[in-house]
């Protein structure tokens, strides 16, 4: 294998990527992977050695886990990563080489005729075109200006699969979108950085986290009865069957159904009965006449928050204010720009957050719902700390193989139904839409354009991608 600037892929590649994923000027996003191994070197060009601490059932995984990158990139100080236009120096080593990029519209690949045999890929150019949204890349591929939408919206898969010239491909998927109750008071998580003194980074662990929890519980969510009652008091197939228009299935836990892991555990019911029973249990009170409830003087009023980007979710989280409110419950939804958004979930500043992860294609519900991932500006945004639920994740990580983790995970996915530190909404199917003048495409749930350098273009069809077939 080579690099598109004709040098050889080496274990000194993979020497240089490990140096860039401990790199503190970096912070690597997925570091945390590496954690079990010991040591990393290169026995010869070819040869990569990983040492781990002990057995575990992702080990192959956590070698290879990230693209490596060409060593040629030391040129740039890691310092200035961040600040580099990669597009003018981007090196590659698979079947496609950048030719340009033209930022905020289009990039465009060209076959690299170097790789593997020369034979394929059988596409000379892809040209990936940027939209301001789902309704405008699907209209460029309802007119033919474009061979594939990624993400078809979900009321209009429907138009796309009555469409002759069109294929609508309706996977499983790996993508769940739920509302995170926040376990601490709005506002104390970065009211303690403050205090601190703490800027971009700041020493914190599972224990500060804690901490802060004992001192600062959230008034109101703080109790798993009322996070519960919440999940009984929303339709959730309502979603499925109204938003999503059937292309989503009611979800569980993070451990998606895609991975096959899930044990006995299924979504709680919608029962709006029992949810007001709950409330009433947890000294939630509504008034005689209706209306909201009230405990000590306090309303049962949240605050959800959505990105207003996203007009799925807000919609969503619409008819999640409709269903609340009709076992007392107010709530304020507030759509917000990403970016802003992102801040205050980061911030813990909320107390409802609608939003969406990817699972990946090892369990690991851990980086984002243990208590060590809360500290840290962390991916455990509701600060959810189960002494219980952090053994059970920390014993399943640790677990030599699947055998004796997977046990382990569906006690966990057990504690997490009872706790509902999430409502968990719905898991996404994946709705791809593209033409039939592509040939042999397998797009995967895990890869829109799973080997793509076996797709082929019919040429006697207009197409804004220029092709050759391959040999019948």
């Amino acid at each position: 294998a080579r690099w598109s600037d004709g040098r050889p892929v080496s274990c000194a590649d993979v020497a240089f990527t490990w140096r860039a994923q401990h790199s503190p000027a970096l912070g690597w996003p997925g570091l945390y992977i590496k954690d079990g191994i010991e040591s990393f070197e290169c026995a010869d060009e070819r040869t990569a050695v990983f040492r781990f601490a002990h057995p575990s059932a992702y080990q192959v995984l956590d070698a290879n886990d990230d693209a490596q990158l060409p060593r040629v990139y030391g040129a740039v100080p890691f310092e200035q990563w961040m600040a580099t236009a990669w597009e003018q120096r981007l090196v590659s080593a698979g079947p496609f080489r950048l030719e340009r990029v033209v930022p905020g519209q289009e990039a465009i690949l060209v076959r690299d005729p170097e790789w593997r045999d020369g034979t394929r890929p059988y596409i000379d150019r892809l040209i990936f075109r940027v939209y301001a949204g789902a309704d405008e890349a699907l209209r460029a591929l309802l007119a033919g200006d474009v061979d594939l939408v990624e993400k078809v919206p979900p009321g209009r898969a429907a138009e796309v699969a009555r469409r002759e010239d069109l294929a609508l491909l309706d996977l499983p998927g790996l993508s769940w979108t739920f509302i995170a109750w926040n376990q601490l008071a709005p506002g104390a998580y970065a009211a303690d950085r403050r205090r601190r003194g703490c800027g971009a980074g700041c020493r914190e662990d599972a224990q500060t986290v804690r901490a802060l929890l004992a001192d600062h519980p959230h008034p109101i969510l703080g109790d798993p009865r009322v996070r519960r009652a919440l999940t009984l008091a929303i339709d959730r197939e309502d979603l499925v069957e109204g938003p999503w228009r059937g292309h989503a299935r009611v979800a569980v836990s993070p451990l998606v159904s895609f991975l096959g892991v899930s044990g006995q555990s299924r979504p709680l019911p919608w029962d709006p009965v029992r949810a007001a029973a709950l409330l009433e249990a947890a000294g939630w009170r509504r008034p005689v006449e209706g209306g909201v409830r009230e405990k000590d003087g306090r309303r049962l009023e949240l605050e959800i928050l959505v990105n207003a980007d996203n007009t799925l979710r807000r919609e969503v989280l619409e008819r999640v204010a409709t269903a609340l409110a009709g076992v007392g419950v107010a709530v304020r939804p507030v759509a917000l720009p990403r970016r802003e958004y992102i801040a205050r979930a980061r911030a813990k500043d909320f107390d409802g957050l609608l939003g969406g992860w990817r699972a990946g294609t090892r369990i690991e519900p851990q980086s984002i719902l243990h208590c060590a991932a809360a500290a840290g500006r962390g991916n455990n945004l509701g600060a959810w700390c189960d002494d219980r639920a952090d053994a059970l994740a920390d014993r399943a990580a640790a677990a030599a193989d699947l055998e004796h983790a997977l046990p382990l995970w569906r006690q966990w996915e057990e504690r997490f139904v009872q706790q509902q530190p999430y409502t968990m909404l719905y898991e996404e199917r994946v709705l791809i839409g593209i033409h039939r003048r592509v040939h042999d495409a397998s797009p995967s749930p895990l890869n829109p354009y799973a080997e793509i350098e076996k797709w082929w273009v019919d040429s006697s069809e207009p197409t804004g991608v220029a092709a050759t077939s391959p040999p019948r």
